[in-house]
């Protein structure tokens, strides 16, 4: 067969069928995100997983009480990207006067001020490529990025539409990060958990 100089016709898939309202409309113990249409299995938490995010949002709560700065969301509410994408945060915080009013089910409308992924080993790659460039699209102004195996946190700023790394931090340190004045998370308490019978 002659070489004509032109690429084969390729069909790239269509988006699935599913939607942003099928996405709010799962039970809330369905633990699927939704990935370009499609209704996607995340991986089942560990109970360390979930201690640690219970910690973060306990010390953002902690923090932004007293301050009146703002609200803290763990795991379960729902972000919207876009019709064919929603994601759920590990936790998700939103400062005074950008508190997702009147979305019960979900942020159709608005972003939060910071997101937060645990990562586990088969999330990184996810955690780190699809959902940086979502949160990213969506202008989420920081990003912050738990890697449990790794003992690391990695705090990402948006700057003009693309994160840049802030901090990244590993091992028992204190996290002070410079955008929630005061706020200090052990990082040895968060660790202490994956030892934790």
């Amino acid at each position: 067969m002659a070489h004509t100089g032109r690429m084969p016709d390729v069909a790239i898939p269509e988006p699935g069928p599913y939607t942003w309202e099928d996405f709010i409309a799962l039970d809330e113990d369905d633990l699927r995100e939704l990935i370009d249409g499609e209704l996607v299995e995340v991986e089942v938490p560990t109970k360390a997983h979930e201690r640690i995010g219970v910690l973060i949002t306990y010390f953002l709560e902690a923090w932004a009480d007293p301050r009146d700065a703002g609200m803290t969301l763990g795991a379960g509410y729902k972000i919207r990207v876009t019709d064919k994408r929603g994601v759920m945060p590990d936790a998700q915080f939103y400062r005074t006067g950008n508190e997702p009013r009147g979305q019960e089910q979900g942020l159709v409308d608005g972003r939060p001020d910071l997101v937060v992924e645990i990562s586990s080993p088969s999330s990184v790659r996810y955690d780190r490529v699809k959902k940086l460039a979502w949160y990213a699209s969506i202008g989420v102004a920081e990003y912050w990025l738990v890697d449990p195996a790794q003992r690391t946190v990695e705090r990402l700023v948006l700057d003009h539409g693309r994160y840049a790394i802030a901090d990244a931090l590993e091992g028992e340190v204190v996290f002070r990060p410079a955008s929630f004045e005061g706020l200090e998370i052990p990082l040895a308490k968060l660790w202490k958990v994956l030892d934790d019978p």
